[in-house]
């Protein structure tokens, strides 16, 4: 079995999609950072930015659908470099809201950034089995999920420099220039990125995918897992608030505390695949979910007790490890038992119920903190996301009995 690091040197295809998101998050978390202190700036509202997340992740709920229908019908190569060529204009638009001050074209470009994400990321997805062996999946899985958390880490943290010191246009400019970067390397791509001929994929309808979900119990639980994280993952949107009433109203306190988040999500993969190992079972797979999330929601029940910047910085890391582990672990999962041909859909259909919880939990935690405070709709969330862990594992484990 190759190491990650060969995975990368051996495979031209798989090296070029994992610098493909490389690029376009880290440009994401600059844009991101600057969008939210910009709206929490014009609007004076501590619930402003977890409106932004929520104006991000929403979308691609809705869009989903569609999204994993073109991924298993249509060239995924092709739809990922239009996906990333529509996001120029976009971003640059962000550059004409901060001119203008205009809160409503921030988020419509927000909005219209999020439909575009939602046909690249589960599609990146689904194609990952496609560019490496089986026994190199966990590998290249692991590396994805720890590339989101490390341009999360970097894309934030240099993010809120950025603005800082030269402006929130010059963010979203280099969001801009990541699209065209990212587009560059996946044209390049040479391996089919599916394997199912298109009359096979033709003859799945979305009927068949529901049907194949239902009938298949790990599977169903599997598109659950990410539920206990997502249900709480609100409180990210509050970060900003945070960083503004405890520790200093500029940019730079929000884009540590997401670097923070970053890094624990950079770490969680890699964390999960030293206990798991390369080629986890399902219970395995399971309990690393399951006690991910219980994680979670315990170290953001002590976060809001916390007055130290140092301490709340290691709270967020600690927390993200969880959120990433299970992320990476039930993707994998899901890659691993779904086949080629209804791997779009699956991992769209995945994609979209996991942004769903997160776009309500963000508009919840925004109106919680602005009745009550943003310590308080932390709290409320980290119990959701414990009660719901515990819940999925009771669900969960029994049907792994049969391995």
């Amino acid at each position: 079995m190759l190491s990650a690091r060969e995975l990368l040197v051996r495979n031209r295809d798989f090296r070029r999609l994992f610098l493909s998101s490389v690029v376009s998050l880290a440009g994401d978390w600059f844009s991101f950072v600057a969008v939210a202190d910009l709206v929490t700036e014009l609007t004076g509202r501590p619930g402003a930015a977890a409106f932004v997340y929520a104006a991000t992740v929403l979308p691609v709920f809705l869009a989903s659908p569609l999204a994993g229908w073109v991924a298993d019908r249509y060239d995924r190569r092709r739809i990922l470099v239009i996906a990333d060529l529509a996001r120029v204009p976009i971003a640059l638009a962000l550059c004409l809201a901060a001119l203008w001050g205009s809160v409503e074209l921030a988020v419509a470009a927000t909005i219209a950034l999020g439909i575009g994400a939602s046909f690249y990321d589960p599609i990146a997805s689904a194609a990952t089995p496609n560019l490496v062996d089986d026994r190199e999946l966990a590998s290249a899985q692991s590396l994805m999920g720890a590339v989101w958390g490390s341009m999360l880490m970097v894309g934030a943290g240099i993010g809120g420099v950025v603005a800082e010191v030269f402006g929130r246009q010059t963010a979203f400019v280099i969001d801009a220039a990541s699209f065209l970067v990212s587009a560059w390397l996946v044209a390049g791509i040479r391996r089919p990125m599916q394997q199912a001929s298109a009359e096979a994929r033709e003859r799945v309808r979305f009927g068949d995918v529901v049907r194949y979900v239902r009938g298949n119990s790990v599977v169903l639980r599997l598109l659950f897992a990410k539920g206990g994280v997502c249900s709480a993952n609100g409180i990210v949107g509050l970060l900003p608030a945070f960083a503004n009433h405890r520790f200093a109203t500029m940019p730079i306190p929000t884009g540590l505390l997401f670097a923070a988040r970053g890094l624990g999500a950079l770490l969680g993969p890699i964390l999960s695949r030293a206990i798991a190992g390369a080629t986890p079972t399902r219970r395995a797979i399971v309990l690393v979910c399951a006690t991910s999330t219980l994680g979670y929601a315990g170290f953001y029940t002590v976060f809001p007790f916390t007055t130290s910047f140092a301490l709340a910085l290691v709270l967020v890391v600690l927390a993200h490890l969880g959120g990433g582990a299970q992320w990476t672990a039930s993707t994998l999962g899901l890659q691993v038992a779904t086949p080629d041909h209804m791997r779009g859909r699956v991992m769209a259909l995945d994609y979209g119920l996991a942004t769903l919880l997160i776009g309500m939990s963000s508009i919840v935690a925004g109106i919680m903190a602005d009745a009550w405070g943003e310590a308080s709709a932390t709290w409320w969330l980290a119990v959701v996301a414990a009660i719901y862990g515990i819940a999925w594992l009771a669900w969960s484990l029994p049907a792994t009995r049969t391995e």
